[in-house]
């Protein structure tokens, strides 16, 4: 279907062609377009115009449409080249981008955020993009109450009041202490009041509780006490109500405990930090699952919007020690070392008994459900040649405190690559495909500003999307260790450009999980993805200390943070610029053999014990040798084929196969122990933990001890057509 949104121009009252629009609580839902200076291609002479004809009549005479070329396969899009892209990247510009973008806290669907989002879409208008929209969805958000604050509290035996958690964290810095900031608290928890003994669980993954459950200890009607990390907080919340717990509380526990140095002196947060975080394990709008909220959606759902089963609620690492030393000595228990805390260091506590006269928590959470306005923004260079094709590079705007780290390191990073384009532009340079600069809302709550766009735009999206460039946290600290994950199409040339920068060098795309903006793209739509993350030294993530003045300590001169900037342009020119696209298949296939090969021990014992042909396996094990002959043949023909004398179709026609291997992947069902969105059958979030990627993941969860043998034997199907779907789109 054509898209028929209404396109507004925006008329500045300030005569320098900014936008200006008053911002309020209740800005107008509507679609926005700035108009940028649109460069006009050169008039065809009457060659040319011959050429065109005769391509079209070629084209229908062999039922195959396509965008036409007019170019050879050895001539550039434009006559002007892209070089030495680090020499344009300028990190006083970075700074200032910093600063403005982390003055105040931007929850999504408040006027700041929004303010912000005019605030890139000006900078985009600036640097002369073809295009700049305002997209706004219509929403529910779950914010914290704020005449019900959240409580913990902790009781003694007697029954009185012992400690009063904080509400949010201690103030260390001037700025923290006149900018007010985001109470702790978890999107999307359960709400309500619990009151029951307290039990501490590590990290509250499944193993953690079943090495409780092996030590006699119970969690039936408890709240459990557990520290961040390891796994996505989402899956801490499901394996506590799993277990049975009442609610759960998470602390922020301290990385790296031997370094005496906390923030503002260092990069390391202190035990005074809480995390905030969404623990929900459904992403996008959950009241509009499958299409777009827009303004005249039929659906406006109502009533009670949280997916834990429990009540979640953080707390600071210094809340967290008192409630740790409170507990009762568990005498003869046998705990792993990894169970010790980083905030207590060798310190003994106990983990707590759950006997009903020992200490208890009681836990309140309240919510606040506001329908808001969310905005994305996006940008367009329009490209010269193939104007259908995106190659697109976003990074989330909203954060739940100041977001030096997350995401505005990010946002940063990719308002200068946009500036790094424009000043290409401006001499003259045009990209062969278009280029976007996304910047997407309401990613914490669930990646909902992407999900809602990529629902809106899923048709485009599969017929044009080359690749989604994903950045986050683009933050190193004083040492720049820079990974990624995402399809392994793009493995030569991701790991060509961040090799180049990373202090620690690259070693390959990993599976990419739901932690970012990329999973839409990938698991929905199947366009394939590249997601640049930092691992940053700095753990103030989510923190009250997230706030600029972090970079006075991590990186002053924003040179680290400039050169993640000129990684991401590189990345995207080097998607949109040359004639072939630069994925790779036969690097992919041999990722899959890979993961199949690890994958397949599991499969025969579940074959075994559900009295299975093995033949099955051997029929796989053919489909993914046809998949590898396909790809190795479609590399000689590459290499054999294509020349500088190619016409534009052989090589539109090669660029398609490219493209279109990673949608061959899709299902139209959602996979089992998934997220809605996920109906990739090659890759897609872990069912354990949210933040990895597994491969096969419905083969994964139909070799599960409970499995039955038609879930095996559906899963088995789904990949073996998906595999001869991908064979048959290098074969055709």
């Amino acid at each position: 279907m054509g898209d028929r949104r209404r396109l507004y121009n925006l008329q500045s009252s300030r005569g320098d062609g900014h936008l200006v629009q008053s911002v309020s609580d209740d800005y107008d839902d509507e679609d926005l377009l700035l108009s940028g200076s649109r460069r006009q291609s050169p008039s065809f002479n009457y060659i040319k115009l011959c050429v065109i004809v005769f391509s079209i009549v070629a084209i229908f005479s062999s039922g195959f449409f396509s965008h036409i070329l007019i170019v050879s396969f050895g001539k550039p899009a434009s006559e002007h080249k892209i070089d030495n892209i680090a020499s344009v990247i300028d990190p006083a510009k970075i700074r200032e981008y910093h600063i403005e973008l982390t003055k105040n806290t931007h929850l999504a669907g408040t006027p700041r955020n929004y303010e912000l989002a005019q605030y890139i879409a000006n900078k985009f208008h600036d640097f002369a993009f073809d295009s700049v929209e305002l997209k706004n969805y219509s929403i529910r958000l779950p914010y914290p109450d704020k005449s019900k604050p959240n409580v913990v509290k902790l009781f003694d035996s007697s029954g009185a009041v012992r400690h009063t958690c904080r509400r949010i964290e201690k103030p260390l810095t001037d700025f923290e202490q006149d900018t007010p900031t985001t109470p702790l608290f978890n999107a999307h928890s359960k709400p309500g009041t619990v009151k029951g003994p307290v039990v501490y669980a590590n990290y509250a993954s499944k193993s953690d509780f079943k090495l409780l459950q092996d030590q006699n200890i119970t969690i039936e009607g408890k709240v459990v006490l557990a520290r961040y990390g390891g796994i996505f907080r989402g899956n801490k919340v499901q394996n506590a109500a799993e277990a049975g717990a009442l609610a759960i509380v998470l602390f922020k526990d301290l990385a790296d405990p031997g370094n005496k140095e906390r923030f503002p002196l260092s990069e390391f947060a202190p035990s005074s930090s809480g995390e905030r975080g969404t623990v929900g394990l459904s992403d996008g709008d959950t009241d509009t699952l499958g299409w777009p909220s827009v303004e005249n959606s039929f659906i406006k759902a109502d009533g009670e919007l949280y997916s834990a089963a429990i009540i979640s609620q953080p707390i600071t690492g210094d809340d967290a020690m008192v409630l740790l030393r409170a507990l009762p000595v568990n005498m003869g228990l046998k705990l792993p070392e990894e169970w010790q805390t980083g905030i207590l260091g060798n310190t003994s506590f106990g983990i707590g008994t759950g006997a009903e006269d020992g200490p208890q928590l009681e836990v309140t959470v309240n919510v606040d459900i506001r329908r808001v306005n969310i905005t994305n923004v996006i940008g367009t260079i329009t490209g010269s040649l193939e104007p259908d094709r995106w190659v697109i590079l976003g990074n989330h705007r909203d954060a739940w405190t100041y977001g030096a780290i997350d995401p505005s390191s990010g946002t940063a990073a990719v308002i200068e690559a946009g500036r790094a384009l424009s000043h290409f532009l401006n001499k003259g340079w045009r990209p062969r495909r278009t280029i976007k600069l996304a910047s997407w809302d309401a990613e914490e709550w669930g990646l909902i500003g992407s999900l809602e766009w990529v629902e809106e735009n899923r048709a485009l999206l599969e017929h044009r999307g080359v690749v989604y460039i994903n950045t986050d946290i683009a933050e190193g600290g004083q040492c720049l260790r820079v990974d990624a994950t995402g399809s392994p199409l793009y493995q030569n040339l991701t790991g060509t450009v961040l090799g180049a920068v990373n202090d620690e060098g690259f070693q390959r795309l990993d599976l990419s999980g739901s932690g970012s903006d990329m999973y839409g793209f990938y698991c929905y739509a199947g366009v394939s993805v590249i997601n640049v993350n930092c691992q940053s030294y700095a753990d103030v993530y989510h923190t009250i200390y997230d706030e600029q003045q972090l970079f006075e300590v991590v990186d002053k001169d924003y040179k680290n943070l400039a050169k993640v900037a000129s990684s991401l342009t590189q990345l995207v020119v080097g998607v949109s610029e040359p004639a072939l696209v630069p994925g790779r298949i036969v690097e992919y296939g041999n990722r899959i053999q890979e993961w199949w090969d690890m994958l397949k021990p599991k499969i025969l014992q579940t074959f075994t014990r559900l009295d299975i042909d093995e033949e099955l396996i051997h029929i796989l094990d053919n489909t993914l040798f046809e998949l590898g002959r396909a790809a190795n043949t479609f590399k000689s023909e590459i290499t054999d084929k294509l020349s500088s004398d190619s016409s534009a179709l052989e090589v539109r026609r090669v660029n398609d196969k490219i493209l279109q291997f990673d949608r061959a992947f899709l299902v139209d069902q959602k996979i089992p122990g998934t997220m809605f969105y996920s109906k990739n059958v090659l890759v897609s979030p872990s069912s354990t933990n949210l933040y990895m990627g597994s491969g096969f993941p419905g083969l994964l969860h139909a070799v599960s001890p409970t499995a039955t043998k038609q879930e095996i034997l559906t899963q088995l199907e789904y990949v073996r057509w998906a595999l001869h779907a991908a064979t048959a789109v290098l074969a055709s």
